[in-house]
């Protein structure tokens, strides 16, 4: 029979906090906080995981109407089966960015969700403005003068021309990630691919009704 027990993967850094049939959280010392959500209902994915135009769509839709900002989202295959790695960014009060990144693993008639909240902690803003630096520097980026807000700094990761309040800014490009390795976000990534490596699921799992196509 499967359950939430039916998936287990790396959380050896991690203390449990609460268990249930559907949901299992750990935390750290970082303010972290992990869950592993079993929900046994057909998922409401709206379109194929194969369509990623479409899913960033639905994603970026969901987010907005929380106040947040895609990040990334992309589809990754472990064994053998097909999930979906996205990672959010939240504004948090009074100052900083939340990332909440997960891995979500559909199938007909169920659904795991693995996901790692990471806010920004202590001195907020950091990364930003040394990126913003280089890249005024080297004149990637400039100042408006009627706004004094920076040009080209912020965008949707898939539809540059769409604009809203919150939104992916160039200092979030993974490529900065060895440069801030204890930022949140770049601890979000570093997690995401940690867990997929380590995921084991039950041969009940396995051999589960796909997610339609």
């Amino acid at each position: 029979m499967i359950s939430i027990r039916s998936i287990s993967f790396d959380t050896s850094d991690w203390i449990q906090l609460e268990s249930s049939e559907t949901c299992i959280t750990w935390h750290n010392d970082r303010r972290e906080v992990l869950f592993l959500h079993y929900f046994p209902i057909r998922p409401d994915i709206p379109c194929s995981l194969n369509d990623l135009v479409t899913l960033r769509d639905s994603y970026r839709r969901g987010v907005t109407q929380s106040g947040g900002a895609l990040v990334s989202v992309n589809v990754v295959r472990v064994q053998g089966l097909l999930g979906t790695r996205t990672i959010f960014k939240f504004p948090q009060q009074p100052s900083g960015i939340a990332y909440v990144a997960s891995l979500t693993f559909p199938f007909r008639d169920f659904s795991f969700v693995i996901k790692l909240q990471c806010p920004e902690n202590g001195p907020t803003g950091t990364r930003e403005a040394a990126v913003l630096d280089q890249l005024l520097k080297t004149g990637e980026v400039s100042i408006s003068p009627e706004t004094g807000n920076p040009i080209g700094w912020s965008r949707d990761p898939y539809e540059p021309n769409l604009v809203a309040a919150t939104q992916m800014t160039l200092a979030e490009e993974i490529k900065y990630d060895e440069h801030f390795p204890e930022h949140p976000l770049s601890r979000a990534r570093g997690f995401l691919t940690r867990v997929a490596n380590s995921i084991t699921f039950s041969p009940e799992v396995l051999n589960s009704a796909a997610f339609p196509n």
